[in-house]
């Protein structure tokens, strides 16, 4: 078993800069919810081993329009024997340039469990984090707020807003992310375009990329995974799948509303 979520969000994280007409140009929009089925395997055999949902409402925070991301991972009870999963993330981000304003994660993984909370203040350059798990105990920090970082969550729908066509085959993509109270920095290779069919029969036109990953508890060192999403105005991620340390893990669409 796998810590599938983390997995899941991270591949979308990206460094950029986002332009002026941002809101005309969006790809999601408030009330809208995605879902995902899990699939892991080892050896010859796949099991469904738990879901993903995803979802975008709109508030107010700080005197400012913000859109609120969630999302929430669970492994399927009949699987909890193997790895128990039970995480929710929550992210604030400013409507008009996605910048992340807070972020809130609460995990249980097995016998591990963690709680990360990040604040950004853009006056003052400087980043908050309150962070506890297993092996730490709770730890505020304050850091110098880098251009462009993004919180796992903010950065789906950042990467989902990126104009593709801009980039040629092979063309590689840098981004910084906040993972585990540090900067880390990524990146993704566009690979072209391909048609793709989902385990309903449904197929869908696809962009293609492969994304580098951090080493550690699920992928090992140079491992990258694949990633695909809807060559349309939406960028969909339909289907994903990656190499971990025991066995494969594959994440497949389910169900979507409110595009």
């Amino acid at each position: 078993m796998t810590k599938y979520f983390v997995f899941f969000i991270l591949f979308l994280s990206i460094k950029l800069a986002l332009s002026q007409s941002f809101l005309e140009k969006c790809s999601f929009k408030s009330g809208e919810k995605i879902s995902y089925n899990i699939m892991y395997n080892l050896g010859f055999i796949w099991v469904n081993a738990g879901k993903v949902d995803f979802s975008v409402d709109s508030s107010q925070f700080q005197n400012k329009p913000v859109y609120i991301f969630k999302s929430a991972g669970t492994s399927y009870s009949s699987y909890d024997w193997i790895m128990k999963v039970r995480e929710t993330f929550s992210s604030t981000a400013e409507c008009e340039n996605l910048k992340p304003l807070k972020y809130i994660r609460k995990s249980i993984e097995g016998s591990y469990f963690a709680s990360e909370i990040y604040e950004f203040d853009y006056i003052k350059n400087k980043l908050y984090t309150q962070i506890e798990n297993s092996k730490t105990k709770l730890t505020c920090d304050t850091f110098a707020l880098k251009n462009n970082a993004l919180d796992l969550l903010t950065a789906i729908y950042v990467c989902r807003n990126i104009d593709f066509s801009k980039y040629k085959i092979e063309d590689k993509i840098p981004f910084l992310i906040l993972l585990d109270n540090k900067y880390e920095p990524l990146g993704i290779k566009y690979l072209g375009t391909e048609k793709i069919q989902n385990r309903d029969g449904k197929q869908f036109n696809c962009l293609k990329f492969s994304a580098t990953v951090v080493a550690g508890t699920i992928f090992r060192k140079g491992e990258n995974m694949k990633i695909w999403v809807t060559n349309d105005k939406n960028h969909l991620p339909v289907y994903i799948e990656a190499n971990i340390l025991v066995g494969t893990v594959k994440a497949f669409i389910t169900s979507w509303s409110g595009l």
